[in-house]
Parts: C-alpha cells; structure tokens; sequence
C-alpha cells in the first residue's frame, strides 16, 4: 500500500515524469523500499483512469516521449485517505512503519500517536514471545544469538518509539 502512497506524495510534490519519480523515491527512502517499473507504470495509469493524477504528453528532441503526472484535488484526497489508513497489520510490517513515520507531516497529533502505539504493542508481543523462546532449553548457541540480537534490536526501536511519543505529545496541531 506504501508504494501508491509514496508515489502520489512524489506528483504532489511537484509534477514528474516516472523515471523522475522512481529516482526521488529511491533518493528518499530506497534503503526501506524498491520502485520498479512493474509496480511504477501500472499504478500510474490507475491514478490517470482514477482522476487522481492527469498526465500531459512532454515531447521532447532527441528523447523519447516523456508523459508528465500531475495530482488532482481527488489524488490529494486519496493521500490523506492513504496517510491516516494504518491498521495493525501494518504496524507488523518494519517498512510500512518507518514510511508512515517519515510521512508524519501529513498525519494529525492524535494520528500520529495512535501508529506509535500501535506499533508498540505489536514490539511488546514481538519481545515477550522472543524473550520466551530464548529462556527455552536449547542446544543451539547460534539460534540463541541471533535471538538476543533481535531483543537487542527491538528494545532499541521501542525507546525510539518512546521518545517519539513523547515528542508527538509535546506538539501543538
């Protein structure tokens, strides 16, 4: 679902061509996620068929043609639909997570704090459950170390969380 969200958000910026879009979103956040051509072109000409973007031929010499995308009034509404749509499966899913959070400026207060606690809770249950597994009777020295290796890297996201609770709580809308 990120990977629409991440691409209106590219055309909302300002008009772009595909390449131009898949190239800003790697720029930004290819360490969490791959644009592709397969996902790019074909959610492109969804949101052209939806009245979400429009696209105006860009002719150019020498080149090939190129189309340029421009959000509409509806692309702007599927954003905030797509920004405040966080479900607790989402909040399993690390990338889907950390993209939300980088999208915060599109989210009010109470939203915001509503995708940390989710995302919380699923890391509580997550670090109970692995704690639980490594306190297992077990042979096993490297199952054991990429256990603790994860505990290390779970408690580490829950006090980023927590600091970013505190940082949202501190916000005035």
């Amino acid at each position: 679902m990120y990977i629409e969200l991440l691409i209106l958000i590219q055309i909302e910026d300002s008009p772009k061509h595909g390449y131009e879009i898949k190239k800003e979103i790697q720029k930004d956040l290819g360490y969490l996620t791959d644009v592709n051509n397969n996902m790019l072109y074909p959610a492109l000409r969804k949101f052209t068929e939806e009245g979400l973007v429009t696209k105006r031929i860009n002719e150019q010499s020498g080149g090939p043609t190129q189309y340029i995308y421009e959000i509409t009034e509806n692309g702007k509404r599927r954003i905030t639909e797509l920004v405040n749509a966080f479900t607790e499966r989402d909040a399993r899913h690390h990338s889907e997570f950390l993209i939300r959070v980088s999208l915060f400026r599109y989210i009010s207060q109470d939203k915001r704090l509503r995708i940390l606690n989710m995302r919380m809770k699923d890391l509580e249950q997550l670090l109970l459950n692995l704690e639980e597994r490594l306190e297992q009777p077990n042979i096993d020295h490297y199952r054991d170390q990429v256990l603790k290796v994860s505990i290390s890297k779970l408690k580490t996201e829950m006090s980023w969380i927590n600091k970013l609770i505190e940082t949202v709580g501190r916000e005035e809308e």
